[in-house]
């Protein structure tokens, strides 16, 4: 089963918080208790230096005291005690504990080589000792008292760790506090993330499902993110795409079946003309040559067909040479001779040099001529010209074909490049066109990386100019 990016969102939230409160509750715990103890240490060892500075350098031996010092430094001991909540010893070089800060449950007389025979090797000690009057774990710091490198005794100061525990357990309960709070922030942050980027992936996901449906009168609403936007805006350009793609399709099934149906149509009927005898023999030779027509007709359809999508599927793949076009022209222009002298036309090329070399492929810009020179020679009114010219201007040639026919509507100008496309006024006149002649120009031009462009007067006629790179060093 996939995951959803909710699911995913709830997971790791709830990941985060599991290990952060394992980390605050247990690590958390253990870190504070230890910053604590570190911290205590440090202080109760600068407290045992300053007590030995004030109290102790000038004792020979602590089995040396006094009554009255003793009794002084058990006072002194047991008011620090009172303030700092820590147990205060002193020790002689044996071990023997001469003053204890607390009256109560002394331990004065005791030895702290009895309680644990390593205590004083130590300059600090975290445990318990064998004694009941002592607490079960302490922290206690050794502090050596000596004078002339003579040592006299120790000064041993105790603390009860269950403080400092408590403590840490008190401040940890601070942090589970702040970890509560944050994680109620995260909450939030996450599902404003969950708005931001969850939520208008599923608008855009049933929007996408509603073109699929073939819906593309959908809307996508504003995406609040700029890449989403993007995102939104490219899905509705594929719509788009989509769109024209299934109406191409359509148009396209519609203009193959009407430009297969004609010739068909024609051939079927008069095949069954001849069959049935409708057509007597004497004039069925007629007939034939029409009969030849529509199959050249379906053949030319069928081959422009296929170029288009061998383009299509492939690309246009150019062979590029350097020749005339100049000559290229005129051997397009005499291959009309017979069409312009049926139809009356006169074919002018206007040439300002014999010879203009350009540079792209042959075949394909003769092809693009024969087009463009064919639909002039279609569209041209009886006893009218056509005029073929060819320009430089810097480093490039222009080729101009004009006819002075019945041109083309501006509005229809922009789609004369689209396949199967026919001005209502060329109906009339294109009996054999497939309106595949241009589209094909087009593409050959475009993949020469030139210009194309088409200007047009109604009832006046039409040119078709495009652009090839001049090959200066053919001149």
């Amino acid at each position: 089963m996939k995951l959803s990016i909710r699911s995913i969102y709830v997971t790791i939230y709830l990941l985060l918080a599991a290990v952060m409160f394992v980390l605050i509750h247990f690590w958390g715990v253990h870190l504070v208790s230890n910053s604590l103890i570190a911290e205590r240490k440090a202080a109760l060892y600068e407290e045992a230096s300053s007590l030995s500075k004030r109290y102790f350098f000038n004792v020979k031996s602590i089995n040396q005291f006094d009554d009255q010092t003793e009794s002084s430094l058990r006072e002194r001991l047991s008011s620090l005690q009172t303030m700092s909540h820590a147990r205060y010893f002193l020790v002689d070089s044996t071990g023997r504990i001469s003053v204890d800060s607390t009256a109560r449950n002394s331990l004065e007389g005791q030895n702290f080589n009895d309680l644990n025979p390593t205590f004083l090797d130590n300059d600090t000690y975290i445990g318990h000792l064998n004694s009941s009057y002592l607490p079960q774990e302490s922290l206690s710091i050794i502090y050596p008292l000596s004078e002339d490198y003579d040592m006299n005794g120790y000064l041993v100061i105790m603390t009860p760790l269950k403080t400092l525990r408590a403590n840490a357990r008190q401040l940890t309960k601070d942090y589970h506090i702040c970890f509560v709070v944050f994680f109620l922030i995260l909450l939030f942050t996450l599902f404003g993330l969950y708005c931001l980027t969850v939520h208008p992936l599923r608008q855009l996901s049933l929007t996408i499902r509603e073109y699929s449906r073939g819906h593309y009168s959908t809307k996508i609403k504003h995406l609040p993110l700029r890449e989403y936007d993007s995102l939104s805006t490219a899905v509705h350009n594929l719509a788009s795409s989509g769109k024209n793609a299934g109406d191409y399709q359509k148009d396209f099934v519609a203009n193959v079946s009407h430009d297969f149906r004609s010739p068909l149509t024609n051939i079927r009927g008069y095949i069954g003309a001849i069959l049935d005898g409708t057509i007597p023999p004497e004039i069925q030779e007629k007939y034939l040559k029409i009969i030849l027509r529509e199959t050249d007709r379906l053949t030319k359809l069928t081959e422009q067909l296929l170029e288009m999508n061998r383009y299509e599927n492939n690309g246009i793949i150019l062979n590029y040479s350097t020749f005339d076009i100049n000559e290229v022209i005129r051997n397009a222009a005499s291959s009309f001779e017979k069409h312009c002298t049926e139809k009356k036309i006169s074919i002018h090329l206007i040439f300002n040099t014999p010879s203009l070399y350009v540079d792209a492929d042959r075949d394909k810009i003769s092809q693009v001529i024969q087009n463009l020179i064919d639909n002039a020679v279609k569209f041209s009114s009886p006893d009218s010209s056509i005029e073929i010219q060819t320009t430089v201007q810097k480093d490039k040639i222009f080729v101009t074909v004009s006819d002075h026919g019945i041109g083309i509507p501006e509005e229809s100008l922009p789609h004369i490049w689209d396949r199967f496309y026919k001005t209502d006024v060329s109906r009339g006149k294109d009996k054999t066109g497939s309106g595949l002649g241009l589209a094909i120009t087009k593409e050959i031009i475009d993949a020469h990386r030139e210009y194309i462009h088409a200007t047009s007067i109604l009832g006046s006629g039409t040119d078709f100019s495009f652009s090839l790179r001049h090959h200066s060093s053919g001149i």
